[in-house]
C-alpha cells in the first residue's frame, strides 16, 4: 500500500469516528467539517487557504468538489461516495482517488433528480469557472433558504462573503494598475496599498503576481460563450458575435494585460496550475461548441468538420491577438476580427451552411 494510500485511507477513517462531512491535511495541519455538500470547500477556497498538495477525505464527491478540490491542487482524495464524473475529473487533473462506492451520479437527497451543484457543473470542465459558478449557486440557495425561514451560520456566510469581497477588490485594482504599467512595473505592495490591505492580505489569495493575470481572465471568457449561445440570431451572427466579443474584451482589458498574459503563457511547463496550462484549449471548446450548436440546431450541415472549423477560427483569433501585441496596439483588435468576420468568414463557413440559411 502506497503512503499517499495509506494517508488517504486515515482520513476516511477520521470521517466516521469524528463524525466528521470533510477533512483535508496538509503539513501537519489539518482543517475539518461537518457542513453537509461542498460548502467548506467553497469556504476554504474564499478565505484562500493554501490547500495545494494536501491530502482530503470527503463524505460525497461528485463532479462539483472534485472540480473544487483540482482547484485547491490537493493530492489525493478518499470518498465515501464518489460518482463517475468526479472520479474523471479527479484522473484529469492528476490527483489519487480513493473510494468506498462508486456511482453514476450524486443526486438529491429525495431522488428526484441530479444535485443542484452536479447540475451547475454539468456543462463545466475548468476548475476556476466551476467556483464561481457554485459560489453564485450557493448565494442563490442560501437567499432562497433565507426567504423559507432557513439561514446559514451567520459567522462562516460574513466571513466568506468577507473574503470574496476582498479578493474582488485585488483583483479589480490589479487590473487597474497593469493595464496601465504592465505587470513587470507593478508590485504587490503597490497593489495592496491602493487596495488598502496589508501586503500579507495578497498572498492569502495568491502564491504569486502572476497567478492575478490568469484569475482576471477566467470568468470573462466563460461568460463571452455563454452570451454568445443566448444571443438572438442565426448561427453566423452567433459566430460573429462571440469572436468580436472575445476580441472586444481583451482590446478593452488593455494592451499591457495582454501581453504580459501571453508572455506568462507562451511556455505552458512555466504555468503552475494546471488549469492555467489550459487556456488554449478551453478556448477551443467554446469555439468548438458554437459550431456544435449550430449542426444541432440544423445551421449547420450533419457532416461539417466542428473541429477542424474550431482549431482554424482559434488560431485566427490567437493569431491576431498575437500581432495586436507585437504591433504595440497600432490598430483596434476588435475592428480586425469584425473585418474578418465581415470579409472572410461568410465564404469559408458557406460550404456547411444549409441552403435555408444560405437564403
Amino acid at each position: 500500500m502506497s503512503e499517499i494510500t495509506t494517508s488517504l485511507a486515515s482520513l476516511g477513517g477520521r470521517l466516521k469516528t469524528e463524525n466528521l462531512t470533510c477533512i483535508v491535511q496538509k503539513d501537519g495541519r489539518t482543517f475539518t467539517s461537518k457542513l453537509r455538500g461542498i460548502r467548506p470547500l467553497l469556504d476554504w477556497i474564499a478565505q484562500g487557504e493554501d490547500l495545494h498538495g494536501a491530502f482530503a477525505a470527503d463524505r460525497i464527491v461528485g463532479k462539483a468538489a472534485a472540480l473544487l478540490y483540482a482547484l485547491m491542487g490537493v493530492k489525493g482524495v478518499f470518498a465515501e461516495v464518489l460518482s463517475e464524473s468526479g472520479l474523471a475529473v479527479l484522473k484529469k487533473y492528476g490527483i489519487q482517488a480513493e473510494y468506498a462506492t462508486l456511482t453514476p451520479n450524486i443526486m438529491r437527497r429525495d431522488g428526484s433528480g441530479l444535485c443542484p451543484m452536479e447540475q451547475t457543473v454539468l456543462s463545466i470542465d475548468e476548475p476556476s469557472a466551476a467556483y464561481a459558478a457554485l459560489t453564485k449557486k450557493a448565494e442563490q440557495l442560501q437567499r432562497t433558504a433565507q426567504e423559507h425561514g432557513g439561514s446559514l451560520p451567520e459567522k462562516m456566510t460574513n466571513r466568506k462573503l468577507a473574503a470574496l469581497e476582498t479578493r474582488k477588490k485585488l483583483l479589480e485594482t490589479a487590473k487597474r494598475i497593469i493595464r496601465e504599467k504592465g505587470l513587470v512595473n507593478t508590485s504587490v505592495e503597490e497593489i495592496t496599498k491602493a487596495c488598502g490591505v496589508a501586503n500579507g492580505t495578497f498572498y492569502t489569495y495568491f502564491k504569486r503576481k502572476e497567478d492575478v493575470v490568469f484569475a482576471i481572465s477566467h470568468d470573462m471568457f466563460r461568460e463571452i460563450y455563454e452570451e454568445a449561445q443566448r444571443h438572438d440570431g442565426a448561427f453566423m451572427e452567433r459566430l460573429t458575435f462571440y469572436m468580436v466579443t472575445f476580441s472586444g474584451h481583451i482590446e478593452r482589458d488593455g494592451l499591457k494585460l495582454c501581453q504580459e498574459w501571453v508572455r506568462n503563457t507562451v511556455d505552458p511547463d512555466l504555468v503552475e496550475n494546471p488549469y492555467d496550462r489550459e487556456k488554449l484549449r478551453m478556448d477551443n471548446k467554446s469555439m468548438k461548441g458554437m459550431i456544435q450548436k449550430g449542426v444541432e440546431r440544423g445551421e449547420l450541415k450533419e457532416n461539417t468538420p466542428v473541429e477542424a472549423l474550431a482549431d482554424a477560427l482559434t488560431d485566427v483569433l490567437y493569431g491576431e491577438m498575437l500581432c495586436w501585441d507585437m504591433s504595440g496596439g497600432a490598430y483596434s483588435f476588435e475592428e480586425r476580427t469584425q473585418t474578418f468576420c465581415t470579409k472572410f468568414l461568410p465564404a469559408m463557413m458557406k460550404p456547411y451552411l444549409n441552403d435555408h440559411i444560405k437564403s
